[in-house]
C-alpha cells in the first residue's frame, strides 16, 4: 500500500511541477521581449531626435559675435529684365590711324614703342633718301624757270594783242607757262605730303630727311619699324588708336533682338579686367542678320571713358529691356549645398527669452544660465532660385514661412560651415 500511495502522489504532483516550470519560462520570455522593445524605442527615439536636429545649427554668444549676422525679410524688389549679349570693345574708324611712309626711305631714327602715348604732330620716325633731294631740286628748277616763262608769256601776249607776231608763238608761250605753273603746284603738293615746306625749299633749304608725324593723339598699338630698316611707300610703320571714344560691338541672338531698342541701358563686364561692371547705352541696332552666328550687331556707347580698355577685349553685357518686381533676397542670404539652394531663419534667440524663470520649488531665478545653455538656433530652409542681378537673387518658389520670420541676409555661409562641422562630429553606433 505504501508503494501505491507514493506512486499516486508522484502522478498528482507532476502536472503541478510541469505547470510551475511552464509559468517560469513564460515570465522570462515576456521580460526579454519587453527589454527588446525598450531598446528599440530608445534607438528609434535617438533617430527621431537626430532627424529633428537635421538642418538646425546652434551658436553661442561668442560665435554670434564672430558671425556678424544680419537679418531681413522676404521682400519684393524692383529688378530689371535683361537680354544677355557678348562682344568686343572697339573703336570708330576715325579713331584708328595707320601711319605709313609717303615715299621709300631708310629709317634714320625711330622714337617710340608700342604702348607709348603720343600727341598729334609728334615726330614718330625720321626717314632719309636721295630721292627727297631730287624732288626738291626739281621744284627749285621749276620755280626758277617759271619767271622766264612768265615774262615770255606776257611779251607774246602784248605782241599778239598788237598783231605784231604770229598766233602760234603766243600759244606756245602760253602753254609753256601754264604747264610750268601746273608742275609747280603738283610739286608743292608732293613736298607738303612729305612734310617739307615749299617756301623753305624755294629759299634754298634742301633736306635729305623727312619726318613721319602722328596724325592723331593716342596710343601706339603696333609698329613695324627700326633704325636702319628700309621703309617702302604705303608700308604701315605704326598704328595709333585714340581710346577716348571706345564703344561696344555686341552680338544679340535673333530670339532676343526684338526686345532691344535704342537708348536702353547696358551693364557690362570685361573678364580680362576683373569683375567690375561698367555702364553704357544702346546707340544703334543693326539691320543685317548673320546667318552663321544667328546674331544681329548692336552698337553701344560707354558711359565713362576708361583708358585701361583695350580694343578687342571680350565683353559680357546685359541689355536692360524693362523693369519688374520680383520676390528676392540679397545674394549673401542664399547658400548652395550639394546642388541645392538654402536660406537660414532664426528659430530661437536666447536674448529674446524671459529674464525670470521659476525653479522646481516655485522660486524665481535668473534665466541667464539657461540662455547660455540653449544658445541661438537657426534652421536651414530649401528654396528655388531664379535670376541674379544687381546683388539680388530671385526666389522663384517662395517657401511657407511664419509671419515676421527673421531671415539671415548676411552670414549664411558661416552658419552653413558651422552646420557642416556639427554633422562631421556626429556618429551612430
Amino acid at each position: 500500500m505504501k508503494i501505491k500511495l507514493t506512486y499516486i502522489l508522484l502522478i498528482i504532483s507532476a502536472p503541478f511541477l510541469l505547470s510551475g516550470c511552464g509559468q517560469t519560462g513564460s515570465s522570462d520570455g515576456h521580460e526579454h521581449e519587453h527589454a527588446e522593445e525598450k531598446q528599440d524605442e530608445h534607438v528609434h527615439g535617438d533617430e527621431e531626435e537626430h532627424a529633428e536636429a537635421e538642418g538646425v545649427v546652434e551658436l553661442n554668444a561668442v560665435q554670434i559675435a564672430n558671425a556678424g549676422l544680419q537679418y531681413g525679410g522676404m521682400d519684393t524688389v524692383n529688378i530689371s529684365a535683361y537680354v544677355k549679349a557678348n562682344g568686343t570693345l572697339d573703336l570708330p574708324p576715325q579713331n584708328i590711324a595707320a601711319v605709313s611712309a609717303p615715299m621709300d626711305g631708310f629709317v634714320k631714327k625711330a622714337n617710340y614703342l608700342v604702348g607709348d602715348y603720343v600727341k598729334k604732330g609728334t615726330v614718330l620716325a625720321v626717314l632719309e633718301h636721295m630721292d627727297y633731294i631730287k624732288l626738291q631740286e626739281e621744284y627749285l628748277s621749276v620755280i626758277n624757270n617759271l619767271s622766264y616763262l612768265e615774262s615770255e608769256y606776257q611779251r607774246q601776249k602784248q605782241l599778239d594783242s598788237a598783231r605784231v607776231t604770229a598766233k602760234k608763238q603766243y600759244q606756245a608761250a602760253s602753254a609753256a607757262y601754264e604747264g610750268a605753273m601746273a608742275r609747280k603746284k603738283a610739286l608743292e603738293k608732293q613736298l607738303q605730303y612729305m612734310g617739307l615746306s615749299p617756301k623753305r625749299v624755294a629759299s634754298g633749304e634742301i633736306s635729305a630727311t623727312i619726318n613721319i608725324r602722328a596724325p592723331l593723339s593716342g596710343h601706339i598699338t603696333a609698329l613695324n619699324v627700326h633704325n636702319g630698316a628700309f621703309a617702302e611707300q604705303r608700308q604701315e610703320l605704326y598704328e595709333i588708336v585714340d581710346t577716348d571714344h571706345m564703344h561696344l560691338e555686341l552680338n544679340v541672338f535673333e530670339q532676343d533682338i526684338s526686345e532691344v531698342k535704342v537708348g536702353q541701358p547696358i551693364s557690362f563686364a570685361v573678364p580680362a579686367m576683373g569683375e567690375q561692371r561698367y555702364k553704357g547705352e544702346v546707340f544703334l541696332v543693326g539691320k543685317s542678320f548673320d546667318q552663321q552666328s544667328k546674331t544681329v550687331k548692336v552698337h553701344a556707347h560707354i558711359g565713362h571713358e576708361n583708358h585701361d580698355f583695350i580694343r578687342g577685349y571680350y565683353a559680357e553685357a546685359k541689355i536692360y529691356t524693362e523693369d519688374k518686381r520680383i520676390v528676392a533676397l540679397p545674394e549673401d542670404a542664399v547658400v548652395s549645398d550639394e546642388g541645392k539652394s538654402f536660406i537660414f531663419i532664426l528659430t530661437e534667440d536666447a536674448h529674446e527669452k524671459g529674464t525670470v524663470q521659476e525653479d522646481e520649488h516655485g522660486h524665481e531665478e535668473e534665466a541667464g544660465n539657461h540662455e547660455e545653455a540653449h544658445g541661438t538656433s537657426f534652421k536651414r530652409v530649401q528654396v528655388v532660385t531664379g535670376e541674379k542681378d544687381q546683388g539680388f537673387v530671385q526666389i522663384a518658389e517662395v517657401p511657407e514661412l511664419m509671419k515676421d520670420v527673421k531671415i539671415v541676409t548676411r552670414g549664411a555661409y558661416y552658419l552653413l560651415s558651422e552646420m557642416k562641422k556639427g554633422e562631421g562630429g556626429h556618429h551612430h553606433h
